[in-house]
């Protein structure tokens, strides 16, 4: 659900200390670097979790998944940024977590 005038209004995309740290155990943080970079140009890249409203700003949460990598023993991990189309000016995200993925394990 990508808008077309997204990127027109310059939106500024940015990582929590939090999620940076989890990135960087986890080894994913020139790939958490690179959809930061992409989400200035598409902040609704993802699935939409939900809409909330905080003192009267509406935010978008979306889960974005990014593959694992098997050869630089990265798993595969979920990220979860909020977008704040506007106001207040220019839009902004925040990516606020980093997640491994849990694979489901067979019963025994």
């Amino acid at each position: 659900m990508n808008h077309p005038d997204d990127a027109a209004h310059g939106v500024v995309a940015a990582v929590t200390d939090r999620a940076a740290r989890r990135a960087k155990e986890l080894g994913a943080d020139q790939v958490l670097e690179a959809l930061r970079a992409e989400l200035e140009l598409r902040p609704r890249l993802g699935r939409l979790i939900r809409t909330v409203v905080e003192g009267g700003q509406r935010i978008e949460l979306y889960s974005t998944r990014i593959e694992d990598d098997a050869a630089a023993g990265r798993p595969a991990v979920n990220v979860v940024h909020a977008f704040a189309p506007a106001p207040p000016w220019p839009p902004t995200v925040r990516i606020a977590a980093v997640v491994p993925e849990d694979l489901l394990h067979p019963e025994p």
